[in-house]
């Protein structure tokens, strides 16, 4: 399984590229509800939001289980500590890819700072 990260769903709803979609199919693709609202939250209308809809619904969908929560706090703290603010939802699905031990794929610059503290956290890089 392959977590798949906002930046990149964008990405694809906005391409179809057939390249993306092949490595959804073979990895198992994956979101969680955060992605899926952040995705949502760029509806242009109500024909677009369908055509959201659908694109997200071909993947899987992963909840945040309620045990992670704490993690969450607890890395958003780690991360201040060092000096490091990101985005509390990206450390959610940070959490969520490190308790799944899958990768996560993004585009989002944020993700290699959460990883700086979080070595758990694996980055997918697809190949050229």
């Amino acid at each position: 399984m392959l977590l798949v990260d906002t930046s990149v769903v964008i990405d694809y709803t906005r391409t179809a590229d057939p390249a993306m979609l092949a490595i959804f199919q073979a990895e198992d693709a994956a979101i969680t509800g955060i992605i899926r609202a952040e995705v949502l939250h760029g509806t242009r209308d109500p024909r677009h939001r369908v055509k959201l809809i659908a694109a997200l619904d071909a993947f899987r969908q992963e909840n945040i289980p309620l045990l992670l929560w704490d993690q969450v706090g607890d890395y958003l703290a780690a991360l201040r500590t060092k000096g490091i603010s990101v985005p509390f939802n990206d450390v959610a699905i940070a959490v969520l890819a490190i308790h799944l031990r899958v990768e996560l794929w993004t585009r989002d610059q944020q993700f290699a700072l959460i990883q700086s503290v979080l070595p758990a956290l694996r980055l997918y890089q697809p190949s050229p």
